[in-house]
């Protein structure tokens, strides 16, 4: 029988191989939150700075939750993952709320914000893929 069609044979990943992703959830929550005057003024004029800057954060969120499961056979982390770019885009929408309601200080609602979310979310899962990919050729050699 073929590995991946045995989930239940499978090493399910620790909770310790979790904890970067938490810290990333963590430290998503504190930027998004502290207000906008913390932060250093960098004028390096990239377009959509703020952008990229929200892609790559949900991107890590689906990236990190991702690498628990590397030495998974991807068709058994495939659904997880999809679950994970549905959910850090979710976050991100909530977090966009909490930056206008909950926020006394120069944060800002975008929905522009939010479709960064999901994108980098996208971005993400394909990143993890090919990575969890590469690494169940290398196991299979």
């Amino acid at each position: 029988m073929i590995l991946s069609q045995q989930p239940t044979l499978l090493k399910r990943p620790s909770l310790i191989e979790f904890i970067p992703f938490i810290i990333w959830l963590l430290i998503i929550f504190i930027l998004l939150t502290l207000p906008g005057k913390d932060f250093a003024k960098v004028d390096m004029r990239i377009p959509f700075e703020d952008k990229i800057v929200h892609m790559g954060l949900f991107g890590g969120v689906v990236f990190f939750f991702g690498l628990a499961y590397r030495k998974l056979p991807f068709t058994f982390v495939k659904t997880r993952l999809v679950f994970m770019v549905l959910i850090a885009t979710a976050y991100g929408i909530i977090m966009e709320f909490i930056q206008k309601y909950c926020t006394n200080h120069s944060r800002s609602f975008s929905y522009e914000d939010m479709l960064a979310d999901g994108l980098g979310a996208i971005i993400g899962y394909f990143l993890i893929r090919y990575i969890i990919l590469k690494l169940n050729a290398k196991m299979l050699k």
